[in-house]
């Protein structure tokens, strides 16, 4: 008998006893010898566990019964010390292989229909205890002893081949067994498991049929794990699970689910129906079987998440409880992980937001999969972003999936559809940009994939435009034409009521509308947008910048002269401190009239006319005189002083040239008089050397202050307005002798090209420090190359030498293998050669055989007649003549039977030797033919 423990009794009631009458002693000394005594409590525990399991192990193998029963039973107590001590199990002598066996065993007994799930249950568990979770990479020592047995069972399983038929057993408990048995050896060891899966076609159509038919919820979900870590990364896999129908029975489960609470079944197929997007094939299939319906129906179910109507089924479905929104109190990043997930999963659809410029393959299956994500109605899930009850991350999501579908055609026409007398879907998107509640990450993200969609649009750009216009009518819903909601915010922003964000977001939308339209550019100078209330005429929209413009920058421009100077360099000023300061929609209305002035003669007319706009930007310009001026004073000054710049270069494109030198003449002068050429080159330089400008951040809801196409807008326009400057110069140094620019104008470039000089000196002195720096990286990346280079080249020569001997090693065993059957090929021709003769011989004695036995017949027929003929003639024979020839004819019919049995033996040894060497049968049976014939 055993202890409970592990144990024997009288041990460990004898360590029991000395621990208990020992006497006291200090702390330091009890806890040692408290731990002296658990360890080898401990040591004869484990030394008892090796002993239970190695006779379990050998119970098991010693069972050959049908119903194996003394195997389960020992079966069972082995997965209990299994689960305690794995390594006693896994160190008993054959403990895998023979519960491998085991294993067989019992699944052909199951086949047979022998009741023995509960032993094949319990050895599956036992080796999956033995394998141990994937998750114990804290202990090495566990790891590898996982890693040794799951090798052991490929290596004994067939490859995995014998596990993947226990998936064909009726029993559902066998079945979830066995594939978190699988799950656990795939982990460590994929690559046998893929072959064996693709080696059978059956195993992948068990496991999709638990996957769609199982009603038992903890068999699926296993199946569907198994499932997540074979699409992974096997193209093969991929394409046939998609083929056998996974996709819908992904979305027929998420069905049942709550995407809005996160749950790990509903994360699992979405990562599996991710992993089945990646592949290209996959892709067609699921758009070409309405797959993409699927996906975008558990966008709206994610989005909506269970309402009290969903749940209860209430009639009462516009009234507010019963669209009382019933989600558990769950943490956000999980209530909102599964439309993270959709959303991941539609933009591997279309290639990620980056594939409009590809001009890959794959370019018409991201056109097509685009298209078909918006023929399903993606694009409406955009109005949900109105919803108060949204999340911020929700609402990312989808305005990141919006990008994603941005670059399609098909994208502008939904945006401007009046479809079914709804709001253009445009319009409501305005409206959360600009709405007064809405948070500045969501309209950072959202105002960059409205501008993108503009800019690349032009029919976009025209149906903005358009809905400027005074004499469109508002549309019954409450949000208003987008053209309207601009105009309205410009309107609050002259009058002081509107906050800086919005404005700035709106000048943004009417600088996307422009870009690289000159039509669109050259109506708005002229376009009315309000019906005017007298005779006189409309209000254009230009005219509404420039009141904008005088608005904002009286109100900004005291705060901005009286704001001290900061306490560092503007350029390492951070960005992001102030986008909702004061004067961050007069820096927008700068950029804004920079471009459009820069590219419209008709709106730079307007602006030189005024006697407001050259005045208001020259005081800007001013700001930024001291070198640590603040963010937005620096940036303001340096636009300022750019939109001066863009009007003195585009002066010379005007029709009467000597108006254009003229007006050109003066704006240098008075930039000379105001600011100097030189402050006024450094307001500029100093913006293009900005943080802001050069590295704007990348986050996807980042508020940015410009642009890469702002940037390179900035340097092609920072050097025509420096071509122009100088073009003016010389041209009045030879005209006139330089009476009309101040001696500051020469000083400035003496000075400019003393600057430019020592700017020339330093990037030389940098470029050589560099130059020598990449010198040293190559000499030091040389050597640690070439050392990594003789490390590998001994390796692969010793490699080489191992695998020389190896082949010479080969080569030997091969010609010793030939010497050995050419051997035994003489010698069984030898064999070969003596059969033949003996062959014969036999033949020779059969035919004698056949003989005798003729003659015999013939003599035994002729003594019968002579016997008959003797009783006929005279009645009475004698005794003694009628025992002699019994004696004879008994003699006779012996040798007759010994002869027919020799006979019998002959031709069964005939048959072997024909049976044996089919090629020498018909030269041994010639003499039997002979024989005949003769």
């Amino acid at each position: 008998l055993r202890h409970p423990a592990g144990g024997s009794p009288s041990f460990c009631c004898r360590a029991m006893e000395v621990t208990d009458s020992r006497p006291q002693q200090p702390a330091a000394a009890v806890s040692f010898l408290d731990a002296v005594g658990q360890s080898i409590v401990n040591s004869a525990s484990s030394i008892d566990a090796h002993i239970d399991a190695g006779s379990l192990i050998e119970r098991i193998a010693a069972d050959t019964t049908p119903n194996a029963r003394q195997s389960q039973r020992a079966l069972s107590e082995l997965k209990g010390l299994a689960r305690k001590v794995p390594g006693a199990v896994v160190t008993a002598q054959g403990a895998v292989p023979t519960i491998l066996r085991a294993v067989e065993r019992l699944a052909s007994a199951a086949d047979e229909d022998i009741d023995c799930t509960e032993g094949l249950q319990d050895a599956l568990e036992t080796l999956g205890s033995l394998v141990g979770a994937n998750d114990d990479q804290g202990d090495a020592e566990t790891a590898r002893r996982g890693a040794e047995v799951a090798e052991l069972i490929i290596r004994h399983g067939d490859n995995g081949k014998q596990l993947l038929r226990l998936l064909s057993i009726r029993d559902i408990s066998t079945k979830y067994d066995t594939i978190a048995l699988l799950q656990r050896i795939y982990q460590r060891f994929p690559e046998p498991i893929i072959a064996a899966l693709l080696a059978d076609p059956h195993a992948l159509g068990d496991i999709m049929h638990m996957v769609q038919e199982c009603q038992i919820d903890y068999v699926r979900n296993e199946s569907i794990r198994l499932l997540l870590l074979l699409t992974e990364s096997n193209a093969d896999i991929q394409k046939i699970v998609t083929f056998q129908g996974l996709v819908d029975a992904i979305f027929k489960i998420l069905d049942d689910e709550d995407l809005s609470t996160g749950g790990t079944v509903a994360r699992d197929l979405l990562h599996c129906f991710i992993n089945l997007v990646r592949n290209t094939m996959c892709q067609r299939h699921i758009r070409e079987t309405g797959g993409i319906t699927l996906l975008v129906r558990a966008f709206e179910a994610a989005v909506r998440g269970r309402r009290r109507k969903d749940s209860e089924g209430s009639d009462e479905e516009d009234s507010d409880e019963a669209d009382e929104d019933l989600r558990p109190d769950i943490p956000e990043e999980m209530r909102w992980s599964c439309l993270a997930l959709l959303t991941d999963a539609a933009l591997a659809l279309v290639g990620g937001v980056q594939a409009a410029d590809d001009q890959g393959e794959a370019q018409p299956e991201v056109r097509a999969n685009r298209d078909a994500l918006i023929r399903a109605g993606a694009l409406g899930l955009c109005k949900h972003l109105i919803d108060p009850r949204l999340e911020l991350p929700a609402k990312l999501k989808i305005v990141e999936l919006l990008e994603g579908l941005e670059p399609s055609e098909l994208t502008a026409r939904v945006l401007m559809s009046y479809e079914n007398n709804e709001t253009p879907l445009l319009f409501v998107l305005v409206a959360v940009l600009l709405g007064r509640t809405t948070l500045l990450s969501l309209q950072s993200a959202l105002g960059r994939v409205l501008c993108c969609a503009l800019k690349r649009h032009a029919l976009l750009q025209s149906f903005f435009c358009s809905s400027f216009r005074p004499e469109l009518e508002p549309p019954a819903h409450d949000v208003l034409p987008a053209g309207s909601q601009v105009v309205a915010a410009f309107e609050a922003a002259t009058r002081s009521r509107a906050e800086p964000e919005q404005v700035w977001f709106a000048l943004h939308l009417v600088l996307a509308m422009i870009h690289n339209s000159p039509s669109i550019q050259s109506m708005c100078t002229t376009m009315p947008i309000a019906i005017p209330e007298d005779a006189g005429p409309g209000e254009s929209f230009l005219e509404l910048l420039f009141r904008v413009f005088s608005a904002i920058g009286r109100a900004c421009l005291g705060p901005l002269m009286d704001e001290g100077s900061g306490s560092g360099d503007a350029d390492n000023a951070p960005a992001s401190e102030s986008p909702t300061a004061l004067a961050t929609p007069l820096l927008a209305m700068l950029k804004l009239l920079t471009y459009w002035l820069a590219c419209c003669p008709a709106a730079l007319t307007q602006f030189a006319s005024s006697p407001v706009m050259v005045p208001q930007t020259m005081d800007l310009i001013v700001l930024g005189v001291a070198d640590d001026a603040p963010f937005l004073k620096a940036h303001i000054a340096g636009i300022s002083a750019l939109l001066m710049g863009a009007c003195l270069q585009a002066a010379s494109g005007s029709s009467e040239a000597d108006v254009a030198a003229m007006n050109g003449h003066a704006l240098m002068t008075l930039i000379a008089q105001r600011v100097g050429i030189e402050a006024f080159q450094r307001r500029v330089d100093r913006l293009w050397r900005s943080a802001a400008l050069q590295k704007p951040p990348r986050g996807f809801a980042d508020f940015c202050w410009y642009d890469a196409e702002f940037r390179t807008f900035f340097r092609n326009q920072q050097q025509a307005v420096q071509r122009r400057m100088v073009e003016l110069y010389v041209a009045e140094g030879v005209g006139s002798g330089g009476a009309a620019l101040s001696e500051d104008v020469a000083d400035h470039y003496k000075q400019l090209i003393r600057v430019q000089d020592s700017d020339l000196r330093e990037v030389r002195r940098e470029n050589e420090q560099l130059r020598g720096e990449v010198e040293a990286f190559m000499q030091r990346s040389l050597q640690a190359s070439s050392f990594a280079l003789v490390e590998k080249m001994t390796a692969m020569q010793m490699e080489n030498e191992a695998l020389h001997t190896e082949v010479k090693q080969l080569l030997n065993e091969a010609g010793e293998r030939q010497k050995r059957a050419d051997h035994e090929r003489k010698q069984l021709r030898l064999v070969v050669t003596e059969l033949e003769q003996q062959l014969q011989s036999m033949a020779l004695g059969y035919e004698q055989v056949e003989r005798t036995s003729e003659v015999l017949a013939q003599e035994n027929a002729q003594l019968r007649a002579l016997t008959a003929t003797s009783v006929s003639n005279s009645g009475v024979v004698p005794a003694r003549n009628e025992e002699t020839l019994s004696r004879e004819l008994a003699s006779a019919q012996r040798h007759v039977s010994e002869l027919q049995i020799e006979r019998a033996e002959l031709l069964e040894l005939l048959g072997h030797l024909a049976a044996a060497r089919p090629e020498a049968a018909a030269s041994m049976t010639a003499p039997l033919g002979a024989a005949t014939a003769a």
